[in-house]
């Protein structure tokens, strides 16, 4: 099973941004095999979030235009999806208590759990540094393919 992060479904439906070259083909691939993807719900809000940001996309989306767009890819899509199960809060507690672990990335540790959870196996994100700690899936930035 595949997954998708924040930033490749960013790039992928922004075709003013120089990375919708190499992220769009994978969420073409997504679109067309909808069976072999999982999305997570927070993938989801954090591109609302992201979509509406004046710093960061060049022509910001209305509440009702980014609404829009994560209701086709949660309802719509085919896609199945994933969010955060209660079942996954002690191994998450774990790493969160290790003496080591930055708090910077606790919402990249809570992704990589919640779709570990859901039984995906590839993980495609340009950020490949900040889930391999974590061990749970194989990573693809497909900027480097």
């Amino acid at each position: 099973m595949n997954s998708i992060d924040t930033n490749i479904l960013l790039y992928g439906t922004n075709a003013d941004c120089p990375e919708h070259q190499w992220a769009r083909p994978v969420l073409e691939r997504m679109l067309a095999n909808p069976s072999e993807w999982i999305l997570a719900d927070q993938v989801l809000f954090e591109y609302y979030r992201l979509v509406r940001n004046p710093a960061v996309v060049e022509k910001p989306l209305s509440a009702k235009e980014a609404s829009q767009r994560i209701r086709f890819f949660r309802q719509e899509s085919g896609c199945l999806h994933c969010g955060y199960d209660i079942s996954c809060w002690t191994g998450i507690f774990q790493t969160l208590s290790a003496k080591e672990f930055s708090a910077g990335r606790v919402f990249d540790l809570v992704l990589a759990v919640t779709l570990k959870h859901a039984g995906v196996t590839t993980f495609y994100t340009r950020n490949i540094r900040d889930f391999k700690s974590f061990g749970c899936f194989e990573l693809v930035n497909p900027e480097e393919q």
